[in-house]
């Protein structure tokens, strides 16, 4: 393996879904249940953290609201833009597509959603001065960084030189290049 995606071997779940993806071109059922489970559960510890007094950020409250709100707001609307074009589960896991995206939000991000939740996230945490919730968030994004890499061997694969060619217009996270 190459440009990063080894870790995704280190973790069983990851690992499964690299293997299903690489194998079978999708996700088992069986996978995929365990793959929403793992949101979930995710969601669930983020919201537990969020609700703690202890181990504050040293923000002060005020500023933390407003800024949590507008990274919060910002990451919510950047993850529906991005989810908001696929057509099913399969393409929104990105294990099936009718048609490469390119276009709307896809010309400035290869991962809207994944960087739209992470904002997202990000901005609760930073709302609830909340160090726990940044530190699960972080967690989510070394898991993301992880899984793109898979994603990526599997979009190539399915549209070749087309998605090569936008891998070198546009940013795995956001940015276009020149």
């Amino acid at each position: 393996m190459t440009d990063g995606a080894e870790g995704v071997y280190r973790l069983p779940l990851l690992s499964q879904m690299a293997e299903d993806v690489e194998t079978r071109g999708s996700l088992r059922r069986s996978t995929a249940a365990a793959m929403w489970s793992a949101y979930v559960t995710h969601t669930a510890v983020t919201a537990w953290t969020l609700g703690r007094r202890a181990d504050r950020l040293p923000v002060p409250p005020g500023v933390a609201r407003v800024a949590g709100a507008v990274l919060a707001t910002a990451g919510a609307g950047l993850c529906i833009a991005g989810t908001g074009r696929f057509s099913g589960v399969a393409e929104l896991t990105g294990t099936r597509s009718e048609t490469l995206l390119t276009n709307g939000i896809y010309q400035y991000s290869r991962n809207p959603q994944y960087l739209g939740y992470l904002v997202a996230l990000t901005g609760a945490g930073l709302a609830r001065r909340s160090v726990g919730a940044i530190i699960s968030t972080a967690g989510l994004g070394l898991v993301y960084s992880a899984w793109i890499p898979v994603e990526e061997r599997h979009l190539t694969g399915l549209y070749g030189q087309e998605y090569t060619g936008y891998t070198r217009r546009t940013l795995r996270w956001w940015g276009r290049r020149q």
